[in-house]
């Protein structure tokens, strides 16, 4: 026994509120997007720190449910702690937070804020008094073969999908970090392009100081593909260019088109990852709006701009 229940119990308890904290965000999320969202890590029904947090609240509160006070207070620390602790594991493995509350008051790096943990309290005082013991009254009335069976079932499902999800969030983040190489190869690029041509002609320095998004693959090689016809028109014909400046240049330009298309196949998913994962990574990446990534924060939002425009051409062909 763990508390007052068995770790059997404990397991079946952690199932059934991941399940409804699934039903909740997705609702929420999908209401607030104006479109249906399959909210949370995992691809199944599932929300664990939703099922992790009704555990830690039922186990921390049970000594004092006599006092709603203090099951409150104790309800929405431990929840928090959870919640904390899980933000900053999945981040330093994945590189990415699946939850973000940067945008709100009274936050901690985004990992928790004051109002989730109000609302956690909220959560462990309606638990102990309503939803909990609707659900024992309900388990109660399930005849204990059925529910070892459905149990040993979910046991399963969830295991496979913990390690499916697992893989895929892992190939998200080297997805993630080969495009920010890319992106951080371009910007080298630009740099000794600066060095071969600022001196000619003012106007490539007036894009880069007037393009606060050059940073941007795309506005980066706009910008030199310009003035590299130019430069190939005018300047070069005039030999003000030396040979090894017009090689480098060459070169340059020939070297970050490459990259670029590395760029865009990679923002299209045409790299040999399996159909069927590229599909679920979509899926990841919707289910998610607000993940970050403080270290593929660019190239994150590239991606999920690639995948909105790519759901709006499949709109508009259906």
């Amino acid at each position: 026994m763990i508390g007052q229940y068995s770790l059997y119990e404990w397991l079946i308890f952690f199932y059934i509120y991941s399940f409804f904290g699934w039903i909740f965000e997705s609702a929420y999320v999908s209401f607030k997007e104006k479109k249906w969202v399959n909210r949370g890590f995992l691809m199944g029904p599932f929300l664990p720190i939703y099922g992790g947090g009704a555990v830690m609240m039922l186990f921390v509160s049970e000594p004092f449910r006599s006092n709603l006070i203090l099951t409150y207070f104790v309800g929405a620390v431990g929840a928090t702690l959870l919640e904390l602790a899980t933000g900053v594991v999945m981040e330093s493995i994945f590189k990415i937070k699946y939850w973000d509350y940067s945008a709100r008051r009274f936050n901690y790096r985004g990992y928790i804020c004051l109002a989730s943990t109000i609302l956690w309290g909220c959560f462990t005082v309606l638990m102990n008094e309503l939803i909990h013991p609707a659900v024992l009254s309900f388990l109660e009335m399930v005849p204990a073969l059925p529910l070892h069976i459905v149990s040993g079932v979910i046991s399963a499902f969830f295991v496979l999908d913990v390690v499916d999800s697992v893989k895929e969030a892992l190939d998200l983040r080297n997805m993630l970090e080969k495009m920010e190489n890319l992106r951080e190869e371009v910007l080298r690029l630009r740099k000794r392009a600066d060095v071969v041509i600022a001196c000619l002609d003012d106007s490539w320095r007036d894009f880069v100081e007037n393009n606060p998004a050059a940073d941007k693959a795309g506005e980066i090689y706009k910008g030199l593909e310009l003035r590299y016809n130019k430069l190939k028109q005018s300047v070069m014909e005039i030999d003000i260019l030396t040979d090894a400046q017009k090689e480098e240049l060459g070169e340059l330009k020939e070297r970050l088109n490459m990259i670029l298309e590395q760029l865009e196949k990679l923002r299209k998913g045409k790299t040999q990852m399996h159909r069927r994962r590229r599909k679920r990574l979509r899926i990841r990446i919707l289910g998610n709006p607000t993940m970050t990534s403080a270290r593929y924060r660019f190239s994150l939002e590239a991606l999920k701009e690639r995948i909105k425009e790519s759901r709006e051409e499949e709109s508009k062909g259906e």
